[in-house]
């Protein structure tokens, strides 16, 4: 990733928007702006907000807030588990089972279950 300053100063800003001017004198028509810029780009988004930033780069919108969000299936690290392997041997057992789909449907289940299964007819 390129140095950019931190907060809420307008050097910041002018430093990537430097780096794109640079990049877009030498680039070829159709070339995708590299990687390095666009998280320099999204370096800013602590500071500025997406329209701002979007304008002052000349980026579009809705390319550059999709790039800031995170994916919804993914979400935000809340601190608990998004993935836990399930030993195949342990299929009915005692426990509390939580799942959330990305569509944000829930189901508890506390007591004995089959755990694979439920697991595959809920998110299947």
């Amino acid at each position: 990733m390129l140095p950019v300053k931190k907060g809420g100063d307008r050097s910041s800003l002018e430093t990537v928007q430097e780096l794109f001017d640079g990049w877009r004198k030498e680039k070829k028509f159709g070339d995708p702006i590299p990687p390095s810029l666009w998280e320099a780009a999204l370096s800013l988004m602590d500071s500025h907000s997406v329209y701002t930033i979007a304008k002052l780069l000349r980026l579009n919108y809705t390319n550059l807030k999709a790039r800031a969000e995170p994916h919804p299936a993914i979400g935000k690290d809340d601190g608990l588990p998004s993935f836990i392997e399930l030993d195949p041997m342990t299929l009915a057992v005692d426990c509390t089972i939580e799942m959330t789909k990305p569509t944000g449907e829930r189901m508890t289940i506390i007591g004995s279950c089959n755990v694979a299964e439920l697991a595959r007819v809920f998110l299947g």
